[in-house]
């Protein structure tokens, strides 16, 4: 099967529209143009990794995580949609890149709870006040990274009610 067919394919059973009614305005959900640099030089290990989808705070509904691409100008951001109770979803923006770089030099991809060494308890630099050496996820959470370079993960606070981002190296 030919990597558009793949795509398709994966459009149809994975729509956004499943859970996310449409993306905030201004942005767009990747489309198989997109799909260049190290999306495609890296889609035998992952071949979304534009799209991550679990149920990051808990609630066991299943939320979204997603890199859109802006429609007006230049960029891309991070955005994370929580599905709520009501059927509706809360979108929550994590990063907002203004033609710094391309969204195809960054990736997310699932993380399952257990325990991770930080980047500062890997000794990639000394723990700050209050930045642990490890982080326990009791949820599911995502990886957010820049190929073959830094890498972070997103996961839901329960206590702050929001998403925390730790960095896993640098």
């Amino acid at each position: 099967m030919s990597f558009g067919m793949c795509f398709l394919l994966f459009l149809i059973l994975v729509s956004p529209c499943a859970a996310i009614n449409s993306p905030p305005e201004g942005w767009r959900f990747p489309v198989e143009s997109d799909y260049s640099g190290d999306w495609q030089a890296f889609s035998k290990d992952l071949l979304t990794p534009f799209h991550v989808g679990a149920d990051f705070n808990g609630d066991r509904i299943l939320d979204e995580a997603w890199i859109l691409i802006r429609t007006r100008s230049v960029g891309w951001g991070l955005f994370v949609f929580l599905s709520q109770k009501d059927g509706k979803t809360k979108t929550i923006q994590l990063q907002d890149r203004k033609g710094d770089s391309n969204p195809q030099r960054f990736g997310i991809k699932l993380v399952l709870p257990g325990k991770y060494k930080t980047a500062c308890g890997k000794g990639y630099w000394e723990c700050k006040r209050g930045e642990p050496e490890e982080v326990e996820l009791s949820n599911p959470a995502f990886e957010f990274f820049l190929y073959e370079s830094a890498s972070s993960i997103y996961f839901w606070d329960k206590k702050a009610n929001t998403f925390k981002q730790i960095f896993l190296s640098d």
